[in-house]
């Protein structure tokens, strides 16, 4: 009957009688998962707006209406692109999927309707109504052929999971020159799968004719084998292996049999890195040569297919990132012009740990370093000046005692170890990589690196500062030994005590330190000095002791004004707050300080007791640090105050003779509550006032002298009573004060009566 076989009377040079049972499309699965990703089921609802309708029997062709239809060929894709991506709008994956359709198209004009026909097949078989023809028009296919269509894909093949996955998959392996992998791809096609496709026909027996010429080669090479002609059999096993570059057998007789000759560029370098193999060409290869390189791995079955490394091997390494760690491997890059092919050393693939890194520090060594990804740890040695070799263990285990190896921890993707409690010299670190073999644990040649331990000084322990007698600091400290204590301020924040640090990086020596740790900080120092012990180019840092040195006071005097109290008087330190000033008694008393703010300074000046005996004023800016040791200031205000001395006198009314009184008389006492007065009295003067009658005096020049007592002769008697004759002669009465004179006049206190007793009658 007419029509009941899909396309039979077509007769044109690529129509088919029967459906495609392979879409025979390279790269088809990436079309797949782009096409599923947009969420259609065949490529005709990318083709036809939604509800359009589509023919496929001689061709795809959008049916715009009876009688109208338009074949959908590049031209009419990239129209079709364009409305679904405008020139300059944002890309999306159907774009992405029209583009790849529309290189198809170009490259083979029948492969697009061969990718649809049997899209629209597996639907169908998989549609529980696949067998009438209004399921093959709901799926957008033109009435006048669903009929048609539904009728040929019944009489196709039915592929299972396995069956689908060799169809699409085949083309792809053949391209690829996997003809062992195509090989194994076709056997699992159904045996009827060529039998209505005629261009999967025609794929299946190239493919077998290119199986059988590579068998034939092995065969040649297996004999010429037997016969110990290696040469020959080298030959064969690489014509077996361009043939068919996929074949284990091909190219592991490739390698067993490869002798190098003269002339021959040399081995393919493989060497392992983080991330894989890095393989590159010898200088002696073709630099415009191209090559197909394929992994061996040892152990491995014979039938196990061989992995390629894709990607050229230029100027540039090739990396293989899928070589199987732990493994010995060997590469074979196959020429595609026929000439020498390459092959490496066995290797294995053990990549070695990166960046690293030595330090030495006082009796010990830190490593540290990035370990490669698939690596299940490392191991370290060690190896003393001696040649002893120490096992340190491995990140996170515990350390062995008599090494005196400690572990540290990953910190942004580092890890490491530390050696400690070793001694001066230099050492040698290795670190081996751990890995996963096929026959268990296998350790990676390992990279060295050496370091110096260097002597060290031993660390200051203590530091204190006290205040000297004689003004300034003295600092004592402990430890140090080995090396120069130097005594600095840092200029922020103080590292922490035992802290290694170059030598030249530490600040300069504080000038007003001296070796032997007497301070004489500038007056107004508030600083904290910090001790560091000096040995070459390595320091270690110390303790630190907080310091200062109150600004001086000048201009200080102190005069007694009553028994016990003393008027203290001096300039104001400019910026200070408060001024202590400290009253120390001569016999070796206790010291008292006064606090003095300035305010109440400047506004009722400053009396304080001081006792009868001598005392020794000092006065100086009071700290601002309480946590300060504060410094005895060398230049401090003092003074002198000597014991209190006092003075007295009265004028006593003169004794009644008959009706009249005698001449008062002047009794002046010596009174010393501070104990001896010693020498240098001053003298005591009585002056009248000006005139006889005049007004009372204020200083010695103000009147006429009456009457003298020297010192002399009140230190020798202690009391002295001298009649005062009438001034002027038989005149009134008159007012007189008593005055010191020379000597200590100034430190000698007077303790005078009323003045209201101050006349003389």
């Amino acid at each position: 009957m007419a029509g009941t076989e899909f396309g039979h009377a077509l007769g044109r040079s690529r129509a088919l009688s029967g459906l495609p049972a392979a879409p025979l499309v390279a790269r088809y699965g990436e079309l797949l998962s782009e096409q599923q990703a947009l969420g259609i089921s065949h490529l005709g609802e990318l083709l036809v707006p939604a509800g359009g309708r589509f023919r496929v029997l001689d061709g795809i062709f959008a049916v715009d209406g009876p009688g109208r239809r338009r074949h959908m060929g590049a031209e009419a894709l990239r129209e079709l692109r364009e409305l679904r991506v405008p020139r300059g709008g944002a890309e999306d994956g159907a774009g992405a999927l029209l583009d790849r359709l529309i290189g198809i198209q170009e490259r083979d004009p029948a492969a697009l309707r061969r990718i649809l026909l049997y899209q629209l097949v597996r639907l169908l078989h998989d549609h529980p109504r696949g067998d009438r023809a209004d399921t093959a028009a709901g799926f957008g296919v033109d009435p006048d052929e669903a009929a048609a269509l539904v009728h040929a894909a019944a009489a196709s093949p039915r592929l299972d999971a396995a069956g689908r996955a060799a169809a699409e998959g085949l083309e792809d392996a053949w391209l690829a020159g996997r003809v062992r992998a195509a090989a194994r791809t076709a056997a699992v096609l159904p045996r009827t799968a060529a039998a209505g496709d005629p261009l999967l026909a025609g794929r299946l027996a190239r493919l077998a004719g290119r199986v059988r010429a590579a068998d034939a080669l092995l065969d040649e090479a297996r004999a010429y084998e037997d016969r110990q002609d290696r040469a020959q059999a080298a030959a064969a096993y690489g014509r077996a292996a361009r043939l068919a570059w996929d074949c284990p057998r091909a190219v592991r007789g490739l390698v067993r049999t490869h002798r190098p000759a003269e002339g021959d560029p040399g081995p393919l370098e493989a060497a392992p890195v983080p991330g894989g193999v890095a393989l590159r060409r010898p200088p002696g290869a073709d630099p415009d040569g191209t090559w197909r390189v394929v992994r061996l791995t040892r152990r491995e079955p014979v039938t196990t297919p061989l992995p390629e490394v894709a990607g050229p091997l230029g100027s540039g390494p090739l990396t293989d990132g899928r070589a199987p760690l732990g493994r010995e491997v060997r590469y074979v890059a196959l020429p595609g012009d026929g000439g020498t092919p390459l092959i490496s050393a066995p290797l294995l693939v053990a990549p070695e740990v990166t960046e690293l890194r030595l330090t030495d520090g006082r009796s010990r060594i830190a490593a540290s370093w990035i370990r490669p990804p698939g690596a299940t740890g490392v191991r370290v040695t060690l190896t003393d000046p001696e040649g002893r070799t120490t096992d340190l263990g491995a990140p996170g285990a515990a350390a062995p005692s008599g090494a005196g190896a400690g572990t540290s921890g990953r910190e942004t993707g580092r890890e490491g170890v530390r050696a400690e409690g070793i001694g001066p010299g230099e050492y040698v670190l290795r670190v081996r990589c751990r890995y996963a073999g096929a026959g268990g644990e296998v350790a990676s040649g390992g990279v060295e690196a050496a370091a110096t331990v260097h002597p060290w000084p031993e660390p200051v322990a203590g530091l204190r500062a006290t205040a000297r007698g004689a003004g300034g600091l003295e600092l004592r400290w402990t430890g140090g030994d080995g090396g120069d204590v130097r005594f600095v301020q840092w200029p922020g924040e103080a590292p922490a005590e035992g802290a290694e640090l170059p030598a030249a990086e530490l600040p300069a020596a504080l000038n007003w330190v001296d070796a032997a740790g007497i301070a004489q900080p500038p007056p107004g120092t508030l600083a904290t000095v910090s001790a560091v012990a000096v040995l070459g180019e390595r320091a270690l840092a110390g303790p630190g002791v907080a310091v200062e040195a109150p600004e001086a006071v000048s201009g200080l005097t102190v005069r007694r004004t009553s028994a016990g109290r003393a008027k203290v008087s001096f300039d104001w330190p400019e910026g200070a707050g408060r001024v202590t000033v400290a009253v120390t008694p001569e016999s070796g008393g206790d010291r008292a300080e006064h606090r003095v703010v300035r305010a109440v300074f400047l506004r009722e000046g400053l009396e304080l007791p001081v006792g009868p005996g001598a005392a020794r004023v000092t006065a100086y800016a009071a700290p601002r640090s309480a946590h300060a040791v504060a410094a005895a200031p060398r230049d401090a205000g003092q003074a002198s105050l000597p014991a209190d001395v006092a003075i007295a006198y009265r004028v006593l009314p003169g004794p009644r003779r008959m009706l009249r009184r005698g001449p008062a008389v002047l009794r002046v006492s010596l009174l010393s509550p501070g104990g001896d007065p010693g020498s240098g009295l001053p003298d005591f003067v009585l002056v009248s006032g000006a005139g006889g009658g005049g007004p009372r005096p204020h200083r010695p020049s103000d009147g006429a002298e009456l009457c003298r007592v020297t010192g002399a002769e009140l230190a020798a008697s202690g009391t002295v009573e001298r009649e005062i004759l009438p001034h002027p002669p038989g005149g009134g009465p008159y007012a007189v004060r008593g005055f010191l004179l020379g000597g200590r006049a100034a430190s000698v206190r007077l303790d005078e009566p009323s003045l209201t007793s101050l006349v003389v009658r």
